[in-house]
């Protein structure tokens, strides 16, 4: 079954995916690792999503070390230069005729086995594959006298964080708040203060002060609330806020920094963009008439990804600007 796992990944590293096939793909993927959730499986797809996202360098930089020999480079050469089986890109309906496809891009299909990667760790009722994920994804390259966790968080979890795709960040984000509250005061400890795990995602996630799932997550951490337990497909509220957090004590106090840090973002964000004549803010003193239904559509949020950033995509399409561009 492992060797199935790994063929899938494969796959996805070498084959072209139409985004309408992409979906049965991944389902078929899904199934075979639920019934294979091994510490080598779970490693795999953390290799497959760094890859997913790695950016090459350019071929400019590449040189060939002294003293080796041209006998790999011509051995290369002669295989590129054979033939090669062409890749199946078109599709047809049920009466035969082409029916032009889109290809998904590296990042697409990375940001799809993400996704389901975070749907096996934050899976509800259940922590073992969270536990699992901190045992296994670093133990084969990090020192046994340094704490697994912390270099789980700070080389990828965190790396994650630096990603210029708010979906990315998203899953990064909640994978990393499962962890911190599931293992307890003393990783949260050793992540704030030994390795600046908070300082870090201060710094990191201040840009994404309006995608809306993220606050959820950060409040999940300050009350240690399992992020499992979130119904992310709510309205991003007051209400629902105080629903999900009610009868909560702040736990961890470390994260305070971060969401004041994308509270004084935004703040600035709001200041520089409220002139600006397309921006759906208004000042009620500056003369300005904005009508009931705008304001109402404006303030419209989800707590779901997926409606969050379709509606900061209309944001876009209508020409008011939007914290999804990373400054």
């Amino acid at each position: 079954m492992l060797g199935i796992v790994k063929r899938f990944l494969d796959a996805l590293k070498a084959e072209v995916f139409p985004q309408e096939t992409f979906p049965d793909f991944m389902e078929a993927l899904t199934s075979l690792v639920k019934c294979n959730m091994t510490a080598e499986v779970f490693r795999s797809l953390a290799l497959f999503i760094t890859y997913a996202y790695h950016k090459p360098t350019s071929p400019s930089s590449r040189t060939t070390p002294k003293g080796t020999s041209n006998v790999a480079l011509n051995r290369s050469r002669t295989i590129s230069n054979g033939p090669v089986r062409p890749t199946i890109t078109t599709l047809f309906d049920g009466s035969g005729k082409e029916v032009n496809s889109v290809s998904m891009t590296k990042r697409q299909l990375g940001n799809k086995v993400l996704e389901m990667y975070t749907d096996f760790l934050c899976e509800k009722n259940s922590s073992s594959n969270i536990k699992k994920f901190a045992r296994t994804v670093t133990n084969k390259v990090w020192s046994p006298k340094t704490s697994s966790l912390l270099y789980l968080i700070l080389q990828w979890l965190l790396h994650l964080l630096t990603e210029d795709d708010p979906e990315v960040v998203f899953y990064g984000s909640k994978i990393l708040a499962r962890l911190l509250v599931v293992h307890g005061p003393t990783y949260v400890g050793k992540f704030g203060s030994k390795t600046g795990g908070f300082a870090i995602m201060r710094f990191r996630l201040k840009r994404w002060w309006d995608i809306a799932p993220l606050w959820p997550i950060l409040f999940s951490i300050l009350f240690a609330r399992d992020v499992a337990d979130i119904n992310f497909e709510r309205s991003f509220d007051l209400f629902s806020l105080l629903e999900t957090f009610s009868n909560c004590k702040v736990v961890y106090s470390g994260i305070l920094p971060v969401i004041t840090a994308m509270l004084q973002h935004g703040l600035k964000d709001v200041l520089r963009t409220q002139d600006d004549p397309d921006s759906p803010l208004a000042d009620r003193g500056n003369g300005q008439t904005v009508s009931n239904s705008s304001v109402a559509q404006a303030r419209l949020r989800s707590m779901s990804l997926t409606k969050e950033l379709e509606t900061r995509r209309k944001f876009v399409q209508r020409g008011v600007e939007s914290p999804l561009t990373p400054a």
